[in-house]
């Protein structure tokens, strides 16, 4: 064989083993190009300063049971972690936490994703909007098919100093439906009615500063109640006796006459007695007729020497709203 043909294979084979090499290198980097981003979540979404915070790793293409994985925490290598996630705490000035991972799996993919921590936290206030009588001392409660305010209080930090509200831009969802027109800035509260069919209504918010970043987050899950209606004693001198209700039984005594006030709790009303509000009263299973006018009272006359006990009864019903309705009871003892 000739000088000149050596020299011919020699350089095939040089130019073939470069071409194999290359592919081996583009195939790998084809592979890698090819798999998606790793993700970090942390959880909670938002916490306050001083509380701990778990970050942890997503990706569903590698292999992470098997990979190398190095933390870093304000650029600081947390040796020795080599999990999927890491737990860290908030700084105390409001300031960001920067967290680093590097991932590189058993085959030689690498990947990389950081996140920044910052402190703050958001307080959701559920205030139900329905009828409570004067001087109750409770609270209201969201019913099906009423209606409910929810006020957001941010607790956020920027470079030290907590951030207003007013400065403060809030995203609003409804089971995971964003409500565009009652988001932005400023925009703190929020008022929900629920619809029918009556389920329970899942709402969420997310603070974010002027650029976009998302400094806290809640949610809640508001689950409807049932009204109820309580029962008063009339005096002719202190008119409605506030200071304590019927419950159970009420026991005449020597009174000739005894005018209960029926007043309903958390109905979407905006008094005792309106036009959508059906009053129906019962004695001992019977029908009682009452004053048009006064439809939510009773009047009770003791008369003769008999004695016994009388069981009254109540059905309540906003005539608006079907899954608004209620019913109550006492007993009377009259007689000596």
């Amino acid at each position: 064989m000739s000088n000149f043909s050596k020299k011919i294979i020699q350089t095939f084979l040089i130019l073939l083993t470069f071409l194999s090499i290359s592919g081996v290198v583009f195939s790998q980097n084809s592979v890698s190009d090819s798999i998606s981003s790793i993700s970090l979540i942390s959880s909670p979404l938002s916490a306050r300063a001083g509380e701990s915070v778990t970050i942890t790793i997503y990706n569903e293409s590698l292999n992470l049971d098997s990979a190398k994985i190095n933390w870093y925490v304000d650029g600081i290598l947390k040796t020795g972690v080599g999990s999927k996630s890491i737990t860290i705490k908030n700084k105390t000035n409001g300031e960001n936490t920067n967290v680093k991972v590097i991932v590189e799996t058993s085959d030689g993919i690498k990947k990389e994703a950081t996140k920044d921590i910052s402190s703050g936290g958001v307080d959701l206030i559920i205030e139900p909007i329905s009828y409570t009588m004067p001087f109750y001392k409770g609270k209201p409660v969201f019913l099906a098919e009423g209606t409910v305010k929810i006020v957001a209080i941010p607790d956020v930090m920027i470079n030290g100093e907590k951030v207003s509200a007013k400065n403060l831009n809030f995203k609003w969802s409804k089971g995971g439906t964003i409500l565009g027109s009652n988001s932005g800035k400023g925009k703190d509260s929020i008022v929900i009615t629920s619809t029918i069919p009556v389920r329970d209504i899942n709402v969420s918010v997310e603070i974010s500063d002027s650029s976009g970043k998302i400094l806290a987050g809640n949610s809640k899950i508001i689950s409807k109640n049932n009204p109820n209606v309580l029962f008063y004693e009339k005096s002719s001198l202190l008119g409605i006796l506030y200071n304590k209700s019927i419950n159970n039984t009420y026991n005449l005594e020597t009174k000739e006459e005894l005018i209960v006030v029926a007043k309903p709790l958390s109905f979407s009303f905006t008094k005792d007695t309106p036009n959508e509000a059906s009053y129906v009263w019962y004695a001992n299973g019977s029908k009682v007729s009452i004053n048009e006018k006064t439809p939510n009272e009773i009047i009770l006359k003791q008369t003769g020497t008999i004695s016994g006990t009388s069981v009254i009864s109540l059905n309540l019903n906003n005539i608006n709203k079907i899954n608004q309705y209620t019913e109550n009871e006492f007993s009377v003892i009259f007689g000596n």
